[in-house]
């Protein structure tokens, strides 16, 4: 836990966002990392908000409560928030709904203890739970984004001190997720921690070397730790090698089923 008390976290987000939206609040939910798996200097907290109106003010109450949840943990908290019917109707939920939160409903399905809170008037059996077909197009899909966001982010942002680990944090996230995308997509099932996800990938994808996501486990494990800019810029060029290389792997496969 490296000093966080998951269960104090949970319930203080929960306490903050119902005194603050009150009867609008429907549901909290964990996308991402589940928080039991908090690692300091490493780990963000991101959340899916479900409100019955979707207004500029709940818009206003939602960017005060985070930035105060965020001040008492120093922790970033990642929130997508969306209003009650697209949560449990969505029209096109593979264009409208975004990335994560499309994820997070992936993943609810498998997973319904991410909910941290879910108002008594919803049917839990009732949520928008996507399609294989969704699914897959969703997961392949996203694969191109996280490319695209990795050649963006490293030909665009200034390559400094004071942000070169938070750049390589993403670019090790994205890594993982892609990983993540690319078992989704084969499979049609959803995914749960990334060990399990590598796992599957190793079979599924036997002739692929996923030495990069393994070393990332040990990087992650060491984060507070790795301050040699000479060794960050080597994780750097595997990191992103590997985002090019699967990338190109699984739209070849898929390609070819």
């Amino acid at each position: 836990m490296n000093g966080f008390d998951s269960n104090k976290i949970k319930s203080s987000i929960v306490n903050k966002l119902l005194d603050t939206l009150q009867e609008n609040l429907v549901a909290i939910i964990f996308a991402g990392s589940f928080p039991d798996s908090l690692k300091e200097g490493w780990s963000d907290i991101d959340l899916l908000i479900v409100v019955r109106k979707l207004d500029f003010d709940t818009k206003l109450k939602l960017a005060c409560v985070i930035a105060e949840l965020e001040d008492n943990t120093k922790l970033h908290h990642g929130i997508n928030v969306i209003a009650e019917e697209e949560f449990l109707t969505p029209k096109s939920p593979e264009i409208l709904l975004e990335g994560k939160t499309l994820q997070a409903l992936i993943d609810l399905k498998k997973h319904p203890e991410r909910i941290i809170y879910l108002d008594k008037t919803v049917d839990l059996e009732k949520v928008y739970s996507p399609n294989i077909d969704t699914l897959k197009q969703y997961s392949l899909s996203n694969i191109g984004m996280f490319l695209k966001r990795n050649r963006r982010s490293l030909t665009t942002t200034l390559y400094a001190d004071e942000n070169k680990k938070e750049l390589l944090k993403r670019e090790i996230r994205a890594s993982l997720i892609i990983t993540k995308l690319g078992v989704q997509y084969f499979t049609g099932n959803p995914q749960g921690k990334y060990q399990d996800v590598l796992n599957q990938a190793k079979l599924i994808f036997p002739d692929f070397n996923f030495e990069v996501i393994e070393d990332n486990f040990h990087i992650i494990e060491k984060w507070q730790e790795l301050n040699n800019d000479k060794e960050i810029l080597e994780i750097f060029r595997r990191v992103d090698e590997y985002i090019e290389k699967f990338t190109r792997y699984v739209f070849e496969k898929s390609q070819s089923n």
